[in-house]
């Protein structure tokens, strides 16, 4: 992705940050959010800075601190509300060693559990938060290969 202007350099390519920020790099968002500045005119600019501000004063000061140190170090023209909501959940949402453990813990939680800890015996509550946890742990490469029979059994 080397072109010299966003139409070209991006096409039609498009991640949406909300659903798929594990899936990104910072580098890619910097480069989106640069392009987006240089290129997307005032009313992109101030909808970023919009959301910008209202991600800063919607988060705790512990949140805002360890955003800012890397957010502060970046140039001017790669700050914007969708490298601030980036970092957000970079930090929000790290998949350190113990989350990733704990993650895993529900297949094997279920498998000896099944339904009985889910409200009202719901399928479809087990069934959405066992996706999920498989899709996270798919994302950083931690699905257990066991897992299925855990649901399965």
């Amino acid at each position: 992705k080397n072109a010299s202007h966003p139409s070209r350099k991006w096409g039609d390519d498009s991640s949406n940050l909300i659903k798929h920020w594990s899936k990104l790099s910072l580098e890619q968002v910097i480069d989106w959010q640069t392009d987006s500045n240089r290129y997307g005119g005032d009313v992109n600019r101030q909808t970023s800075q919009w959301l910008q501000t209202f991600l800063y004063n919607s988060s705790t000061l512990e949140l805002r601190n360890c955003v800012e140190v890397s957010y502060n170090g970046l140039d001017p023209v790669q700050k914007g509300g969708a490298v601030y909501f980036f970092l957000i959940l970079k930090e929000m949402f790290q998949m350190t060693t113990d989350v990733v453990t704990a993650l895993k813990s529900t297949f094997s939680t279920f498998r000896k559990e099944g339904l009985t800890k889910i409200r009202n015996k719901n399928v479809s509550i087990i069934s959405r938060q066992l996706e999920a946890v498989a899709v996270a742990l798919h994302e950083v490469g931690a699905l257990p290969d066991e897992a299925p029979l855990d649901i399965l059994e």
